[in-house]
C-alpha cells in the first residue's frame, strides 16, 4: 500500500485547488488509503467516505453523459435511435434509484466507492426539494436538445466517423501525467476532427479544458490545429459554442497547466514521493458558495455559514 498518492494533473484538480486549499488537501491527500478501513486511520477513512459523496447536480450531469454515450454508441453499433420518451423514463429511473440508495446510510458507509450517497441527503440540506424540482425540469430539456444538435445531425447523416466516446487517456506536460476525457471525438469526411463537450449547467468559460483536449488530439492523432474543431453543447438551453484553437491558445493552456503544477508542487515536502506538507499548510479559504456544497463540511471547522 503506497504511503502517498501518485502525482498527476487534471482540470478538476485545478478547480479544487482554486476553490480551497484545505478541501484540496482533504480530497487528494487526507483521504488517501481511506478505502482500507483495516489499515487506514480513522481520519483517512472518514475523508475517503466524504470524498465519495455526490450531489443532485453532479448526479444529473453524470446520468446525462451516460444517456448521450448510450445514444451515440447505439447509433454507432446498431443504427438505433431511442425515442425521447424512453430516454426520459430511463433517466428518471436512474435518478430515483440513486435517491433511494442514498437513504441507506449504513450500506454506503460499508462501501462508499460503489454506492451512491447524495450530499443533500447526508447533510439533510434544506435545498433538496428545490433541487429535485429543478432536475425534473432539466431532464426533459437535455433529452430533446441532444437530438437537435448539429453533432447528432452530422452523425446521423453519415457525415462523420466516431473515434472516441467517454474515453480516459493521458498526455505528458511539464513531466506530469495529465488526464483528459472527451465526451465525444469524431472525424468528418474531410479529415477534420471534432471534440464535443456536453454541458448540463450554465454557460461559462471552459477554454482551458477545451484547449487542453485540442492539445491532446493534436499530439495523439498527429493532426494540424486547423483540422481540429471544439464544440460545446449546452443541453439545458440548446445553445452551443464552436472554437477553432490557435497555436496561441495551446501555448496559453500549456502555460497555465505549468503554473498550476508549480503551485501544487510548492505544497509538497517531497515532490518525488508526492508527500504533502502538513495539513495546516493548506490554508482554508471559506466562502458561502464553496463551503455550502463542500463534501468535507462535516470535518472542517473553518467553513463559512
Amino acid at each position: 500500500m503506497a504511503i502517498y498518492p501518485s502525482w498527476s494533473y487534471s482540470q478538476s484538480r485545478a478547480q479544487t485547488f482554486d476553490e480551497c486549499l484545505r478541501k484540496y488537501y482533504y480530497h487528494y491527500y487526507g483521504s488517501h488509503n481511506g478505502w482500507n478501513s483495516a489499515q487506514g486511520t480513522e481520519e483517512q477513512v472518514t475523508l475517503y467516505r466524504l470524498k465519495q459523496l455526490s450531489n443532485l447536480y453532479i448526479l444529473f450531469g453524470n446520468i446525462t453523459h451516460q444517456m448521450c454515450e448510450s445514444v451515440i454508441r447505439g447509433w454507432m453499433e446498431k443504427g438505433a435511435v431511442p425515442r425521447t420518451a424512453f430516454l426520459e423514463t430511463a433517466m428518471k429511473s436512474m435518478l430515483n434509484d440513486s435517491y433511494k440508495e442514498s437513504l441507506h446510510r449504513e450500506l454506503w458507509l460499508q462501501d462508499p466507492k460503489n454506492r451512491v450517497m447524495l450530499a443533500e441527503i447526508y447533510y439533510d440540506d434544506e435545498v433538496l426539494p428545490e433541487r429535485i424540482a429543478r432536475i425534473k425540469e432539466r431532464q426533459h430539456a437535455v433529452v430533446h436538445n441532444l437530438y437537435r444538435t448539429a453533432v447528432w445531425r452530422e452523425l446521423q447523416q453519415g457525415q462523420a466517423r466516431i473515434v472516441e466516446v467517454e474515453k480516459w487517456d493521458t498526455m505528458l506536460l511539464h513531466e506530469t501525467k495529465v488526464y483528459v476525457k472527451m465526451d465525444l471525438l469524431y472525424r468528418r469526411d474531410n479529415g477534420d476532427m471534432v471534440i464535443v463537450d456536453w454541458k448540463t449547467g450554465k454557460e461559462g468559460d471552459f477554454s482551458d479544458q477545451l484547449f487542453l483536449y485540442a492539445s491532446y488530439v493534436q499530439e495523439h492523432y498527429q493532426l494540424p490545429l486547423e483540422k481540429i474543431e471544439v464544440r460545446v453543447e449546452y443541453l439545458m438551453t440548446g445553445e452551443h459554442e464552436v472554437y477553432r484553437p490557435t497555436p496561441e491558445d495551446i501555448d496559453k493552456v500549456v502555460g497555465n497547466v505549468g503554473r498550476y503544477i508549480e503551485e501544487m508542487k510548492s505544497c509538497l515536502d517531497d515532490d518525488y514521493y508526492n508527500r504533502p506538507k502538513p495539513e495546516s499548510f493548506f490554508t482554508p479559504m471559506p466562502s458561502r458558495r464553496v463551503c455550502g456544497g463542500c463534501n468535507f463540511r462535516e470535518v472542517c471547522k473553518y467553513r463559512a455559514v
